[in-house]
């Protein structure tokens, strides 16, 4: 199934779960799913994470399907609540990290990464904003018209970023991107 079609063929599925098809939706989560956790994996480098940020995505889209207006944005939809998904897991993290600090637990020396390592680490390093619009563009092949999109943000300004972003990523890493 070529891109176009898949589209087509989420939307028809989509106005169907809209309007009370069960076996809709199903079919929509096996389309989806492996992009999704495929994203989440490469966003969160945790398995149980990523998986987790896909189920919560798959309930936010349960309760929130019918309030979508549009099917053609289903896809844009769908990643915007997987980032914000994602995002909330790694604040969370984040978080716990700033209370162990703050009781003084010590991590061993084997669980800190060097971020320079390797160009996930690099990514991995990025601001929130930045390394969705890495991860949208080569991680799921997304468009730069959808990810803008996805974004809310005008095409142009997408491309800047990107490009922006990926001179950053070559002066860590050196030539190597």
């Amino acid at each position: 199934m070529n891109e176009q079609e898949q589209q087509v063929y989420t939307e028809l599925l989509v106005i169907r779960c809209q309007q009370g098809e069960k076996e809709a939706f199903e079919l929509i989560v096996q389309l989806w799913q492996k992009p999704l956790l495929t994203f989440a994996l490469r966003y969160l480098d945790q398995q149980i994470d990523a998986w987790d940020a896909v189920q919560e995505t798959w309930i936010s889209v349960i309760k929130g399907l019918n309030k979508l207006q549009n099917s053609s944005l289903f896809v844009s939809w769908l990643f915007r609540i997987l980032t914000n998904k994602c995002i909330d897991r790694i604040r969370k993290k984040q978080q716990e990290l700033h209370r162990l600090e703050q009781a003084d637990i010590k991590l061993e020396p084997s669980e800190i990464s060097n971020e320079n390592e390797s160009l996930s680490q690099a990514v991995q390093g990025l601001s929130d904003e930045h390394k969705t619009l890495i991860m949208l563009r080569f991680g799921q092949e997304l468009q730069m018209g959808q990810i803008a999109a996805m974004l809310n943000i005008a095409e142009g300004t997408a491309k800047s970023r990107l490009h922006r972003e990926l001179a950053r990523l070559r002066e860590i890493l050196g030539d190597t991107i």
